[in-house]
């Protein structure tokens, strides 16, 4: 008897089926390595890559470290070199001054001449200056060198950015990792900064902590030869070749971002000082406004521009740079003001104050590790909803927070909410930002992350500083001491307010889904259909094969 001949779509679900029970068969560790990604093939091992990652980390907390020692140490080092309220601000507003003004243009460097090269450089140069601000012997040599940490601060973000955009260009669970634990670095970086040079000065002096720096980012810098593999936007050619990539450098971008970022930052940081009504706080000010409008013109029509403007048309693009900007400010001004009320308000000494501020370092790496594994899962605007929500929840408890209020009751779970906010927040950020850009601008797309980043602390601690000096003066304020800590941890729940305003109107789905990850769920689910219509058809053919 001649045997029945089988329904086409029962003959074509046949091999998807076996395929799907294939797939199945595979063992757990294989399925597992497929879905957390593989490694970039610029790294030689799996420990390279650890290294390298972690060093993209402590380069990002560079200058963060360095805004927490000028925390810890505003006391003993006003006290040694006599130096006055406004000089005391300078400490930590000349190195984000600088640091956010030069960031776009050694962007667009990275990506000219040399990744690796210039964040080896910025790491050597951060070590030799951080020693010679160890024996200033006035304030303007303290201050001058200051600044010049900040350029060097600036010059291993980007670099190190790139480097990780360029690497893991497909998502994956490895890149989310990855990315999680580079964006540890700007809140850790305070928190650690605070930790390891309150103790340094403890035990000896102010000057200690910049040695201990120094060290640090020698060693870093020595590790950093190995660890940082060579990801450039070039093919390997003479130096003499590749300085000729010069002439695509946007030199007159570059001074107007400079003059005006810096000439704007200035006069925030000289307001609450000098008077906001004074003619050069008024003048650095307009000044610096009018030059950043016209950088913006000129953007428009340079070719290679330092900052392309086409990314702010994306919606998603501004409104996650405004949340984590405004999310940043109530951060790093609630950050200040808490190390601030433990040595005025508690008379606490850099020690006691470092123990009180070490959960911060804690829950940091704690909520990094939960933003690794849960970008990929749950919805990135939740996510960044959840951070404005938990940067408002902590600057709450601060305000209502008074000179007798236990530190478990407020202050301990600001810390953590702050933290969570903060991390959750800059892994979408980052991860965004990083695809909104081609592969040849990766150093530049974090160039202008780390700007707004930057710039956003200087300004904040010039509003902060102005609300906190107005309420001083006032009978209130010098009837109740915490009124005017008060007052600058409301200016933090304003911030915050508004950020979770912006953040319900961004759109985003998941991000750092492997593709072989989602290719399966859509073979598995084809596999599942084509069998289900081939038995439920018994034989007929589908009407799309008909036709």
């Amino acid at each position: 008897m001649q045997e029945t001949p089988k329904p086409s779509s029962l003959r074509d679900a046949a091999p998807t089926a076996a395929r799907g029970e294939e797939h199945h068969e595979l063992s757990t560790l294989e399925r597992m390595k497929t879905n957390f990604g593989d490694r970039p093939e610029c790294f030689k091992n799996t420990f390279q890559e650890i290294s390298f990652v972690f060093q993209a980390t402590v380069a990002t907390a560079t200058t963060s470290f360095l805004t927490g020692v000028g925390v810890i140490i505003t006391v003993p080092i006003s006290q040694d070199l006599g130096m006055t309220q406004g000089q005391i601000a300078w400490i930590t507003a000349s190195t984000s001054l600088v640091a956010g003004a030069f960031q776009l243009a050694l962007g667009q460097l990275a990506d000219l001449l040399g990744r690796k090269a210039m964040f080896i450089t910025g790491m050597a140069t951060f070590s030799a200056f951080a020693l010679l601000v160890a024996f200033s012997q006035n304030p303007f040599w303290l201050l001058i060198v200051c600044g010049i940490l900040g350029g060097c601060s600036a010059m291993v973000v980007p670099p190190a950015i790139g480097v990780l955009g360029a690497a893991y260009t497909t998502p994956s669970k490895r890149k989310n990792m990855a990315f999680s634990a580079f964006n540890a670095g700007n809140p850790l970086g305070f928190v650690f900064g605070i930790i390891l040079c309150g103790i340094a000065t403890q035990l000896s002096s102010w000057r200690a902590a910049f040695i201990v720096l120094c060290i640090i980012w020698a060693v870093f810098t020595v590790h950093a030869i190995w660890a940082v593999p060579s990801v450039e936007n070039f093919d390997r050619a003479p130096l003499r070749k590749r300085l000729g990539k010069l002439k695509e450098f946007d030199y007159v971008g570059t001074i107007l971002t400079v003059f005006g970022t810096g000439m704007f930052t200035a006069g925030l940081t000289l307001g609450p000082e000098d008077g906001w009504a004074k003619a050069h706080v008024i003048a650095l000010i307009v000044v610096g406004v009018a030059l950043l409008i016209l950088f913006v013109v000129w953007e428009k029509i340079f070719p290679t521009p330092l900052m392309p403007l086409h990314i702010w048309k994306d919606r998603n693009f501004s409104l996650i740079i405004g949340v984590v900007l405004l999310g940043m400010m109530s951060f790093t001004s609630d950050s200040f003001w808490m190390a601030f009320f433990l040595q005025e308000i508690k008379q606490f000494s850099t020690l006691m104050v470092a123990v009180h501020l070490l959960p911060m370092a804690i829950a940091g790496l704690l909520w990094n590790i939960v933003a690794g594994h849960i970008l990929h899962r749950v919805n990135n605007t939740v996510i960044m909803i959840g951070g404005s929500v938990c940067y408002l929840a902590a600057s709450l408890l601060l305000s209502f927070m008074r000179t007798d209020t236990s530190y478990w009751a407020m202050m301990f779970p600001a810390l953590i909410l702050n933290d969570a906010g903060a991390d959750f927040q800059f892994n979408v950020a980052n991860m965004y930002v990083m695809q909104s850009l081609p592969k040849h601008q990766q150093s530049l797309a974090g160039g202008i992350f780390n700007m707004v980043i930057r710039l956003s602390n200087t300004a904040v601690m010039g509003i902060s500083t102005a609300v906190f000096s107005s309420v001083e003066l006032t009978a209130e304020g010098m009837a109740d001491p915490m009124v005017k800590f008060t007052r600058t941890f409301q200016v933090s729940v304003a911030l915050a307010a508004v950020a979770l305003l912006l953040s319900v109107f961004i759109r985003l789905g998941t991000q750092g889904n492997h593709p072989k990850e989602e290719g399966q769920e859509e073979d598995n689910s084809r596999s599942e259909n084509s069998t289900v219509v081939g038995a439920s058809t018994g034989g007929i053919e589908l009407d799309e094969k008909k036709a």
